[in-house]
């Protein structure tokens, strides 16, 4: 019977031992899809932000320059290869 005790013990020791290493490791999954969760709204915002400035830029521009623009924007896209990834 005490071996039995022992054995149980020696168990319940090495389950405790290895608990804190499951945790940590789960909650460095837990923190790497939040920090890639929070890398993917940053650049949703740059990408916004990108936008908004180009469109600023536009307005800015002549009505000569405005069609040149819209010209060059439709050439390069009739011409360059498509990228698709």
């Amino acid at each position: 019977m005490p071996s039995f005790l022992r054995n149980l013990a020696i168990a319940l020791l090495a389950l405790l031992l290895a608990l804190p290493g499951f945790l940590t490791a789960q909650e460095a999954k837990v923190n790497r899809h939040k920090i890639e969760r929070e890398k993917k709204q940053r650049e949703k915002e740059a990408r916004k932000d990108y936008q908004e400035a180009l469109k600023r830029h536009h307005r800015r521009q002549s009505k000569e320059t405005r069609a040149m623009m819209r010209h060059s924007k439709k050439e390069a896209k009739r011409t360059l290869p498509v990228d698709r990834k």
